[in-house]
C-alpha cells in the first residue's frame, strides 16, 4: 500500500506548486456513511499488447475513474494532478491502464523489487478480490517500471508476497503511463459467476509528498481495506492453473577457522539442491511447498551482546515463512503471553552442544520439507503449515585428540493450524489456532534436555462498532509440554519461569513432573478513530506454567498486567507543523504473588515540521518495584527506579542527502546509567544507487551485573546460596552500512555490512546481601576472569536477476567473523583490526 508516504514528515511546501495545481475546493466532509465510489471493468474485445502506451482500441471502451482525493498534504482536497484509470479483462488477465498527467517533473528512481517508496512517484492498484473487506492484494509501479507487491490485512502491509505479473511504463512531456497485466491465477476469489471486488487506486507524487486515493481516506477514520470502493462488471472468471516449480542448485565455498572446526578443509566446498512449489488448489486456496529450502540470499542478523536474562528476538527474513504469514497472525498478547508462532524456531541453530568446542556444529537445522495451505473457504480464512527438520549431528575432538559424534538436534515436526470466521463485512471475527512440535528423542542427552512434544492452542476475537471507531479484541491460550522429568525440571528452572525462587510462595519445582501446562489471556477496548482523541485500556494474565517457546516466543510468565493509554492527534496543518500527536501510557505489572514487578508512565510525542522533518520524543518514569529476575532464580530484589529519555529526528526523504539522528538515555537509582547515540546518513545522488551509513555508539554502567550463584548452607540470609554480581562498564560501537545498486528493474545488487566492537569491563565481585534490597558487599570467594571484548564482522551481498517473470537467479556472498578476547578495555585502533 502506498500510504507509507505518511511516515515521512509533511507540512507547508518548501517549493512553489505548478500554477493551477493546488485546488481551492473545500475539504471533503469526514462522513463514514458516504457512498462508495464504483469503478467498472469491461471485457476486452481485442488483444492487449503490454507496451505502456494504451494504444489499443479496447482501452477506449473502458469507463474512466478519475476522481482522486488527497490524504496528504492537503487532506480532503482533490488531487493536484489528474489521473485516469481504466480496467479491462479477458479469460486470463486483469488489465489496468493508467494515464498519470503531470505538469511538473516526473520523479523516478531505480531499485530492486519491493524497494522503499522513497522520493519517487508511484501508482498502486489494491484489489480486495475476496471482497471480505479485510484482505487485499497490492500491485505498485513507479515511472521506471520498478514493481512493489504486497498483501494487505485491514491496514497492515506484508511486502513478502511475490506474485507473477507484468507492467509496462512510459514517460513523456505530459506525465507518465502504466499498463498492468495481472493473471487471475495470482489472485484469490470466490467461484461465483458474477464478481464484485473491493478496489483502491493510489497515487504518490514524490516531489509534493502527495498521496491521493480513488476512495477518500480521512485520517480521523479507520482506513484500509474496509473503506475500499467497488469494482464491478466482472463475470465468468476462471482462476487458471497455477503451478510454479522453482528448482535451485547452490554452490558454496566456506572459509572456516581450523581451530574451531578441525573436520573441514579450508576452503570447504559444498553443493545442495532443492525445490519450491506453488500450486493453486482452487480459486481461493494456494499450496506452497519446499524441499530442502535455501536462504543464502537472506540478509544476515546483526550481531548483539546479550548479558540479560531473556532471549533476543530476531525478525523473520526468510521468504518461505514471511510470504503469506498474515493468515497465521493470532491474538494481540505480545506484551504478556508472547506469540504462539515464531517461525524462527523452524530451522534454528541446534539446541545442544557437543562436549568440546572444537566441533563442526551446523549453523542451522536442515529443513527437509515444508508445506503451507492457505486461503478462504466461504467466510472462513484458513491456514495450515507443516515442516520437518532433520536430525543433526556434530563431530567433535577432545583436548586429548579423541574424536566423537554427538546429536545436537533431533528429527522434529512442526505444525500450525489457523482458522478464522468473519462476520459483519469483516468488522468482527472469531478464530482459533493450534500449534504442535513433536521430536524423535533417540539419545539420552536429547531426551534429558528437550521436550518430546509441545502443544498450544487458543481462540481470539475482534469486534468493531460505531463505524469502526471502537474496537474490542482478546484471546485465550493454553499450553502443554511433555518429556522426561529432567527436561521438564529444566523448563521450570529457565529464565521465563524460575520456579526455583526460594521466597516465592506460589512456585515450586516438581522434579518428578513429566509435563507442564499453563494459560494466557488478554483483552482490551480501544478508541481507534476520531478527529483528535484516541485511547485504549486492557489487561492480561499469563500463568507461571505457560510455555510456548518450542514454536512460539515468550520472555516471561507469572504476570498480571493492566495498561491504559490516551492519545491526542492533530492532523490539520498549522503554520509550523503539518501534524502532531501526544500519547501518555500507564502500565502496571504484578506476579501471581501480587508483588509489583514493573510500573511506569510515559509521555511520547510525534510531529512533522514545515520543512518535512519528522521528530519523535519521549520521557518515561519507571517506579521502584520488585525484581524477581535479577538473581536468576534466587530471592527477590529491589528494582531501582529510573528515568528514560529519547529523541529522534529524520530529514526530508526527497533530498539527495538525508540525515537521521537519535539519542536514548536512562538514569537509574543506585548509580546506574546508559545512553545510545545513533546517526544515519543516506546518499542517493543517482537514480541507480543509494548508500546508507548508520553508526551507533552506546555506553552502559550497571552496579550489579549477575555473575553466578554459589551454594553456601551457612549463609541463610539468601537461603543457603551466595548470589555474586559485579559492576559492569560496557562500550559498544557498530556501523551498519547498506549499498544498493540497480542496473535495471530486474537486475540489482544489495550489500549489508555490520562491524561491531563491544567491551565488557567488570569491577570487583559483590555479594547480594538480603532479599527485597539492592544492597551488596564485597565477595570474598574466587571468581574467574570476567572481562572480554567482542569483535564481530557480519555482512552479505546478493546479486539478484529476475531473468524472466517468476524466475530469479541469486549470487550470494556471506561473511561472519567473530573474535573474543579477555581484555575488557575499549581500544578502537586495536579492536578494529
Amino acid at each position: 500500500m502506498l500510504r507509507l508516504i505518511q511516515r515521512v514528515a509533511t507540512l507547508a511546501l518548501v517549493v512553489p506548486l505548478v500554477a493551477g495545481a493546488q485546488s481551492t475546493a473545500a475539504p471533503a466532509p469526514l462522513d463514514s456513511a458516504r457512498p462508495l465510489p464504483v469503478s467498472h471493468a469491461v471485457r476486452a474485445a481485442t488483444p492487449i499488447v503490454l507496451d505502456g502506451r494504451l494504444a489499443e482500441g479496447a482501452w477506449a471502451t473502458a469507463p474512466v475513474t478519475s476522481s482522486f482525493t488527497q490524504v496528504d498534504p492537503e487532506e480532503g482536497r482533490p488531487a493536484s494532478e489528474r489521473t485516469d484509470v481504466r480496467v479491462l479483462y479477458d479469460d486470463t488477465y486483469l488489465y489496468v491502464g493508467v494515464r498519470l498527467h503531470d505538469r511538473g517533473a516526473v520523479t523516478a528512481r531505480l531499485g530492486r523489487r519491493d524497494m522503499d517508496l522513497g522520493d519517487s512517484d508511484w501508482f498502486g492498484v489494491m484489489i480486495d478480490s475476496y471482497h471480505d473487506r479485510r484482505t487485499a492484494f497490492g500491485f505498485d509501479v513507479n515511472p521506471l517500471g520498478v514493481r512493489r507487491d504486497e498483501v494487505k490485512i485491514i491496514n497492515t502491509d506484508d511486502n513478502s508476497w511475490d506474485p507473477v505479473w507484468d507492467v509496462a511504463t512510459s514517460i513523456d512531456s505530459g506525465g507518465w503511463t502504466a499498463e498492468y497485466r495481472i493473471p487471475f491465477s495470482q489472485l484469490r476469489f470466490s467461484s461465483a459467476a458474477v464478481q464484485e471486488w473491493g478496489i483502491q487506486f493510489e497515487r504518490v507524487i514524490g516531489r509534493r509528498h502527495e498521496y491521493a486515493t480513488s476512495t477518500p481516506m480521512p485520517k480521523a477514520e479507520v482506513g484500509g481495506v474496509p473503506k475500499y470502493g467497488l469494482l464491478d462488471g466482472l463475470h465468468d472468471l476462471h482462476p487458471g492453473k497455477r503451478l510454479e516449480l522453482l528448482p535451485y542448485v547452490v554452490e558454496r565455498a566456506n572459509y572456516v577457522d581450523p581451530g574451531l572446526d578441525p573436520f573441514k578443509s579450508n576452503p570447504n566446498y559444498g553443493t545442495s539442491a532443492g525445490l519450491d512449489l506453488v500450486l493453486r488448489a482452487s480459486s481461493n486456496l494456494t499450496l506452497n511447498a519446499a524441499i530442502n529450502p535455501d536462504f543464502g540470499q537472506v540478509e544476515v542478523d546483526p550481531a548483539v551482546v546479550n548479558l540479560g536474562v531473556y532471549e533476543t528476538f530476531f525478525e523473520e527474513k526468510r521468504p518461505l515463512f514471511i510470504e503469506g504469514s498474515d493468515v497465521f497472525d493470532f491474538g494481540a498478547n505480545s506484551t504478556s503471553g508472547g506469540q504462539l508462532f515464531y517461525s524462527r524456531r523452524i530451522g534454528r541453530a541446534p539446541s545442544l552442544a557437543p562436549p568440546s568446542a572444537a566441533s563442526d556444529v551446523p549453523d542451522a537445522t536442515t529443513i527437509l520439507g515444508s508445506a503451507k495451505l492457505s486461503g478462504k473457504v466461504g467466510r472462513w480464512s484458513i491456514g495450515l503449515l507443516d515442516a520437518v527438520t532433520g536430525r543433526e549431528t556434530a563431530r567433535y575432538r577432545t583436548q586429548q585428540g579423541a574424536d566423537g559424534e554427538f546429536v545436537v538436534e533431533p528429527l522434529a515436526n512442526y505444525l500450525v493450524g489457523r482458522a478464522r470466521r468473519e462476520f459483519r463485512q469483516g468488522q468482527s471475527f472469531v478464530g482459533g489456532v493450534l500449534t504442535g512440535v513433536t521430536r524423535d528423542l533417540s539419545t539420552d542427552a536429547v531426551q534429558a534436555s528437550l521436550h518430546r512434544s509441545a502443544f498450544a492452542g487458543g481462540v481470539d476475537f475482534r469486534h468493531e462498532w460505531g463505524r469502526r471507531s471502537w474496537l474490542a479484541f482478546g484471546d485465550v491460550e493454553l499450553s502443554r509440554v511433555a518429556g522426561s522429568s529432567s527436561a521438564i525440571t529444566a523448563t521450570q528452572r529457565r529464565s521465563n519461569h524460575f520456579f526455583q525462587r526460594p521466597d516465592a510462595t506460589h512456585l515450586e519445582v516438581d522434579s518428578l513432573a513429566t509435563s507442564l501446562t499453563g494459560y494466557s489471556m488478554n483483552a482490551a477496548i480501544s478508541r481507534q478513530a476520531g478527529a483528535h482523541w484516541r485511547g485504549q485500556v486492557g489487561g492480561a494474565l499469563t500463568s507461571p506454567g505457560y510455555e510456548v517457546n518450542d514454536l512460539g516466543f515468550a520472555v516471561r510468565t507469572d504476570r498480571r498486567d493492566v495498561q491504559g493509554s490516551i492519545t491526542y492527534v492533530e492532523n490539520r496543518p498549522g503554520p509550523h507543523l503539518r501534524r502532531w500527536s501526544v500519547t501518555t501510557v500507564g502500565r502496571s505489572e504484578h506476579n501471581y504473588d501480587w508483588q509489583p514487578i514493573l510500573t511506569f508512565t510515559t509521555v511520547q510525542g510525534n510531529l512533522t515540521t514545515s520543512n518535512y522533518w519528522g521528530v519523535n520524543f519521549g520521557v518515561a518514569r519507571y517506579f521502584q518495584a520488585i525484581d524477581d529476575r535479577l538473581t536468576r532464580g534466587g530471592p527477590l530484589a529491589t528494582r531501582p527506579a529510573w528515568w528514560q529519555y529519547q529523541v529522534n529526528a529524520s530529514s526530508d526523504v526527497r533530498r539527495p542527502l538525508t540525515l537521521g539522528i537519535g539519542m536514548n538515555a536512562l538514569d537509574y537509582e543506585y548509580g546506574g546509567w546508559s545512553w545510545t547515540a545513533r546517526t544515519a546518513l543516506g546518499v542517493k545522488t543517482s537514480t541507480r544507487w543509494n548508500l546508507s551509513i548508520a553508526p551507533t555508539v552506546s555506553r552502559l554502567y550497571t552496579p550489579a551485573q549477575f555473575v553466578s550463584s554459589v551454594a553456601d548452607p551457612t549463609y541463610t540470609a539468601t537461603y543457603g546460596r551466595r548470589y555474586v554480581f559485579a559492576p559492569l562498564h560496557q562500550t559498544s560501537v557498530a556501523l551498519e552500512t547498506r549499498f544498493n545498486a540497480t542496473f535495471s528493474p530486474t537486475l540489482s545488487l544489495e550489500t549489508y555490512v555490520q562491524p561491531l566492537l563491544s567491551s565488557q569491563d567488570y569491577g570487583g565481585a559483590r555479594q547480594f546481601v538480603a532479599p527485597q534490597t539492592f544492597d551488596f558487599v564485597p565477595y570474598s570467594g574466587s571468581v574467574p576472569a570476567l572481562d572480554f571484548n567482542l569483535r564481530s564482522l557480519r555482512g552479505n551481498a546478493v546479486l539478484r536477476w529476475e531473468w524472466r517473470r517468476g524466475s530469479t537467479m541469486y549470487i550470494a556472498w556471506q561473511q561472519r567473523r567473530v573474535n573474543v578476547a579477555d581484555v575488557g578495555d575499549f581500544d578502537l585502533a586495536r579492536d578494529r583490526r
